[in-house]
């Protein structure tokens, strides 16, 4: 019994430990780093602009937009939301009445069609696989 709970102590402290990384990973699999630029307009009292992505952010997540930079010194635009069925990116703390040139870098979907349709289970496939093997030696020992 002790050898056991030994087992489920360390898969505990590994999934711990490695979790993260394995999560990194996965994501570097299931992503795409992206760079675009686009021109949007603002009149006079207007800050905000919605871009058009080229490809899906990736889970829809605002958080997968890396960085927006614009060619106007001293402006520092934002991301602020997505609506994934039109890909629109609404980007705001623009200059009012001015041209930009918004330079867009985020994490896209995947174009892979395996790691797309694989890509949500790979977390489960991956760990668990682990887990099996883990708890397969360590039960192989125990006889």
């Amino acid at each position: 019994m002790g050898k056991i709970l030994f087992i489920i102590l360390a898969i505990f402290l590994l999934l711990g430990a490695f979790s993260t990384p394995i999560m990194d990973g996965i994501k570097g699999w299931r992503t795409e780093d992206t760079t675009e630029s686009h021109s949007v307009v603002t009149i006079l009292g207007q800050t905000t602009a919605n871009v058009t992505l080229a490809s899906d952010l990736f889970q829809d997540d605002i958080a997968e937009v890396i960085t927006v930079t614009s060619n106007i010194s001293g402006e520092s635009p934002i991301a602020t939301s997505y609506v994934s069925a039109s890909k629109k990116l609404l980007v705001s703390a623009l200059n009012p009445a001015a041209t930009h040139t918004l330079t867009i870098n985020y994490y896209a979907d995947t174009e892979s069609g395996v790691i797309y349709v694989l890509g949500p289970f790979l977390p489960l496939i991956i760990i668990g696989g682990l887990l099996v093997i883990i708890l397969q030696s360590g039960l192989k020992k125990r006889r």
